[in-house]
């Protein structure tokens, strides 16, 4: 089936200083297919998005050509994604003739670590290379040079039409499976928003999560 339900795990809390802590998250086994999907009946900003997680990856690896990317996000077809490829953050956009996106130069490679990670979307931002941007542990990335580039102004996507969208694999490849944990998953339509919505530097500079 499309949907599998994976047990909520208390014994992998994201660790918080103090405040608003993350007491449970979804363990997705890439060996088991493990996913999660959700067919939507109507479409909602398709210019204007914002999708948070805290994930912690389960092994490291996947080449860009392989089937071995880490998937996170996806929606209606396969050029629609957010996805962790040869380790970097990266995400594509496709609106049916031409696809926009770009790869990390940051890279998540610790097992043992949680992270925090905000993918916006908003192309009706005058500045182009502030349509698509991707935030890690609070701080804005910049793109490597093999990005696929910026979408133009007013560009409308195929994630958030009506229609599968999918948490944990990509979305009609189904073999970029996740492997590892996912926690406090947000997808907030029609809204560029900012780490600070999801989370806040700690008493030791460490990035934690709050209530959003």
């Amino acid at each position: 089936g499309s949907l599998r339900l994976m047990s909520l795990i208390n014994s992998t809390a994201i660790p918080s200083s103090g405040g608003y802590e993350i007491d449970q998250s979804l363990r997705f086994n890439d060996g088991d297919s493990a996913y999660l999907s959700r067919t939507t009946s109507s479409a909602g900003n398709r210019k204007t998005w914002s999708f948070s997680v805290w994930f912690k990856r389960g092994n490291i690896g996947g080449t860009n050509n392989t089937a071995n990317k880490d998937a996170i996000f996806g929606g209606i077809n396969g050029d629609n994604h957010i996805r962790i490829g040869d380790d970097f953050l990266q995400w594509y956009n496709y609106d049916g003739s031409a696809d926009y996106g770009w790869i990390s130069e940051a890279v998540v490679r610790d097992t043992s670590a949680w992270y925090h990670a905000l993918w916006v979307l908003d192309t009706t931002n005058s500045t182009a290379t502030q349509r698509q941007r991707i935030y890690l542990n609070g701080i804005e990335l910049t793109a490597r040079s093999t990005d696929y580039g910026n979408p133009p102004l007013n560009f409308q996507g195929l994630i958030n039409s009506a229609g599968v969208h999918t948490i944990g694999v990509n979305t009609s490849v189904l073999n970029q499976l996740f492997d590892g944990y996912l926690a406090e998953v947000n997808f907030v339509d029609g809204q560029a928003l900012t780490p600070a919505d999801f989370g806040e530097t700690g008493d030791y500079g460490e990035w934690k999560p709050k209530r959003y």
